[in-house]
């Protein structure tokens, strides 16, 4: 398969949260880059295309964009540089 992602990605196993409409809800980061993430969770069905991810329980957050996803995995672009507060 030909890669096509602009930077490579650093494969990890790190917990994280989605956040959309004020619920936080379970992932696990497997890869990551300065650019994206795979995330994984139970089900990716009522995952919206655009949410908020965080690492450290809602602190700072990181505007995400859904790239794919099948039924257990979403890839996601950031859409911002770096981590905002989300105070």
């Amino acid at each position: 398969m030909h890669e096509r992602r602009r930077v490579r990605r650093t494969q990890v196993y790190k917990c994280a949260k989605i956040s959309t409409d004020g619920s936080l809800r379970d992932c696990v980061v497997r890869d990551i880059s300065s650019l994206g993430a795979r995330l994984a969770l139970m089900s990716t069905c009522s995952i919206p295309d655009k949410f908020g991810l965080t690492f450290d329980a809602a602190h700072t957050m990181r505007a995400c964009r859904v790239a794919w996803r099948s039924a257990t995995e979403v890839g996601v672009e950031f859409c911002e540089a770096t981590f905002h507060s989300a105070a």
